[in-house]
């Protein structure tokens, strides 16, 4: 990676997590969850639309409360405290916003707001490099 990125764009954001719709079951989500060790799954409606993210922490809760993970759906057990960046956005002004937020996840959308990838916390540690590194050499 060079070190004139600076959008969000410049990230690889297709690693580390999987999408589901609303209304599949917590079973589907979990058979999901499980190829990708150590993401989350973007749940997304039908027009491509972030509507939350599931961890496997949703997942556990609902196995402890006896939820029938055959028939509960996503939508009824995702977390919503997410926070959607656009592609174009600025790198450096993309993590003061987290930072300020605090969101449970970060997703990245185009321009037309569908999602686009899953801004996870590696991304985070490598845009503060890019970051850094931009600031150090003046761009």
């Amino acid at each position: 990676m060079s070190t004139e990125t600076k959008t969000v764009a410049d990230l690889d954001l297709n690693d580390e997590h999987i999408t589901a719709g609303v209304s599949d079951t917590l079973q589907e989500a979990a058979r999901r969850l499980l190829t990708v060790p150590g993401g989350i799954l973007v749940v997304l409606d039908d027009n491509s639309k972030v509507k939350g993210v599931i961890g496997y922490k949703q997942l556990l809760m609902a196995i402890d409360k006896e939820i029938d993970t055959k028939t509960a759906t996503c939508g009824e057990h995702m977390e919503m405290d997410f926070m959607e960046i656009k592609l174009t956005e600025d790198l450096a002004s993309v993590l003061k916003s987290i930072r300020k937020r605090s969101p449970q996840a970060v997703v990245a959308v185009d321009e037309n707001g569908d999602f686009s990838g899953y801004f996870s916390p590696s991304d985070y540690k490598e845009s503060r490099a890019i970051v850094k590194s931009l600031k150090r050499l003046k761009l």
